[in-house]
């Protein structure tokens, strides 16, 4: 009894499906349709109006005169006639590289916000989230192997905060980027940048010494090359 209750609850599923098909494409802009539901469908019933402001570009009868002009226009040659293969690849595949750049950085500026929007101004979290994206990008290049993993990341965590500290030297920023560089990912790593948190103020940016934004703004750099990482192993 069960199995059949289901079997008939599909099959009426199924038929308001098909109806709300019909009736999304029977009564569509620039069509006009007589037709009333459970009556023979004929060819009588419907009629394509020539509709010039309609939403639909392309023409319901290709075999109809009015619509020589839109498939002569489809038929004009492609702005890539005369390039090779190759370079129509390469091309595309650096315009899409861009867009998941743009795409990433807008995605981990969202994320960063989240939690740090109220304790520094946008520009500055903007920044840090292209720097970051830019030295995790950089990182994938090889490394020279008399610089050690936790040196690599201090100086993509300056990179990141440059701009925004800009009276401290890189020395000086690398000193307060340490705490943050030498604990990896998991562990301790959260708990670095908690400590590291604690000991700024969640006052107005403004009322920040230089040193205090210079370790927030580490702090949140450290958050984006995580994120970005952790991105990567997915």
């Amino acid at each position: 009894m069960e199995k059949k209750l289901c079997s008939s609850n599909s099959e009426s599923m199924e038929v308001k499906v098909e109806q709300d098909l019909w009736e999304a494409l029977l009564y569509a802009e620039g069509i006009q349709c007589d037709w009333q539901s459970g009556e023979p469908l004929t060819e009588d019933a419907i009629k394509v109006e020539d509709h010039p402001e309609a939403k639909i570009s392309y023409p319901w009868n290709p075999f109809a005169p009015e619509a020589e002009s839109f498939l002569t226009k489809v038929d004009t040659p492609s702005i890539f006639d005369g390039w090779q293969e190759k370079e129509v690849m390469g091309r595309a595949n650096a315009f899409f590289a861009k867009v998941d750049r743009l795409w990433s950085s807008a995605s981990l500026q969202s994320t960063l916000a989240q939690r740090f929007a109220a304790r520094i101004p946008q520009n500055f979290l903007a920044a840090i989230a292209q720097q970051a994206q830019q030295a995790v990008s950089e990182a994938q290049k090889a490394v020279s192997a008399s610089v050690s993993m936790a040196d690599h990341l201090a100086d993509q965590l300056v990179q990141c905060v440059r701009e925004i500290a800009p009276s401290l030297a890189d020395d000086d920023l690398r000193v307060l980027a340490r705490p943050l560089a030498y604990q990896m990912r998991n562990g301790g790593l959260q708990n670095a940048i908690e400590s590291v948190l604690a000991q700024v103020p969640q006052a107005d940016w403004q009322q920040l010494s230089e040193v205090q934004r210079a370790r927030l703004s580490l702090a949140i750099a450290r958050c984006a090359i995580d994120e970005l990482q952790s991105q990567k192993d997915v």
